[in-house]
């Protein structure tokens, strides 16, 4: 599809987000100039997140991913299991209760491997997308979070953040000055509501072509403001809403395999046992408990497999437990080659969720439900990875 001028504006009024720049005499030159160009085939990375989220109603199907090299292995980290596979992760280990669940996701960190930092020095800016959606019927729906990272820039390949300098939502990789707060724009914790404890999740780390809009648009936002913002943030959005907003996201990227970094399919995630007898749950959900994930390319999962024993998880980061290197040496000698992204989580009833924090689920503009009907049992040989 042609991305022109009057689609711009037509899609980012829709989304609320994005027609404010077109103020800019930047946007509109490097609108025009795209509009100009013979359309092509789509990229790796168009055809990607058009279809992210368009089999979400149809179970057991799924979009395949730009670069499978790159797609997520996990590992679980706290301080009383140590770190692990998430595989390792056992029934018994969820919560138990029988309402719907609060989760709060919390991204902490990113650290870029030296196996990356060649192609993180081409380009200006990369994208973290972490988006985690409530089962509700045969569809997908609710909460999704999105932060924006700004990038190592070919001048600073070699430089990584301060561990105290590390803000809680969206990271800061190759900045001299510490981080200031955030803008409005997306919210650094993400509260959702899955209901009877089952949900699907997707995490994505993406660089910007330095020949697309979106690197245009950045340049012109993020040296502004000198600070890192949420590039997006959905308090709550449907299904097709989302599936036409990342439609037009991907215009907007054009992104190729080889700008994937970290690439997932929706993977479907439980995170009460009563949810892993959900029917629309498959038996290898991904199984959130409290405490930090690490999210990491299948094809570096053997360097970190042969340091687990070694490694724990501090201020998100990834360090040798017996290291008394200064902070920043610490998180760069750490499994040095690979790249990974933290993730805290925290997992509550809704009825034991916070009053002081007036949450309620945009989907249905309530309080979550502290009494859900009982969860529809499947029979499986098997309900472990």
């Amino acid at each position: 599809m042609t991305l022109t001028r009057r689609s711009f504006l037509g899609k980012s009024a829709t989304f609320g987000a994005l027609s404010p720049l077109l103020a800019r005499p930047e946007i509109v030159a490097a609108i025009q100039a795209a509009a100009a160009k013979t359309s092509t085939a789509p990229t790796a990375g168009e055809n990607y997140w058009q279809n992210l989220y368009s089999s979400g109603s149809e179970r057991g199907e799924s979009a395949p991913t730009p670069n499978p090299a790159r797609d997520p292995r996990i590992a679980h980290y706290d301080d009383r299991t140590g770190l692990r596979w998430v595989q390792e992760i056992k029934l018994p280990e969820l919560a138990s209760f029988v309402e719907d669940a609060v989760i709060s996701l919390e991204l902490t960190a990113f650290r870029a491997g030296s196996q990356d930092k060649s192609q993180l020095a081409k380009v200006k800016f990369a994208q973290l997308h972490l988006s985690c959606q409530r089962v509700t019927g045969s569809q997908f729906l609710g909460p999704i979070g999105w932060a924006a990272l700004a990038t190592l820039s070919a001048s600073k390949a070699s430089s990584l953040p301060a561990a105290q300098n590390s803000t809680r939502s969206a990271s800061t990789v190759g900045q001299a000055h510490p981080p200031q707060p955030q803008q409005s724009g997306g919210p650094q914790v993400s509260h959702v509501v899955l209901n009877d404890g089952a949900g699907q999740m997707s995490v994505n780390i993406t660089t910007t072509p330095t020949t697309s809009l979106l690197d245009r648009i950045l340049g012109v936002t993020i040296p502004g403001t000198k600070i890192l913002t949420p590039l997006l943030g959905f308090p709550g959005i449907a299904l097709p809403a989302l599936q036409s907003f990342y439609t037009f996201y991907g215009q907007l990227e054009k992104s190729h395999a080889e700008n994937f970094l970290l690439n997932s399919e929706q993977q479907d995630v439980v995170v009460t046992q009563q949810g892993a007898d959900n029917s629309l749950i498959s038996a290898d959900a991904l199984k959130l408990v409290s405490g930090t994930y690490v999210f990491l390319p299948k094809a570096q999962e053997n360097d970190l497999e042969k340091e687990m024993d070694n490694l724990i998880v501090q201020n998100g980061y990834l360090v040798e437990r017996n290291s008394t290197a200064a902070p920043d040496a610490r998180i760069a000698e750490a499994v040095p080659s690979v790249s990974y992204v933290t993730l805290n989580v925290k997992v509550e009833k809704a009825s034991d969720f916070p009053a002081t924090s007036t949450f309620t689920d945009p989907m249905l503009d309530s309080a979550p439900s502290a009494a859900a009907p009982p969860v529809s049992q499947k029979s499986k040989t098997n309900n472990e990875p």
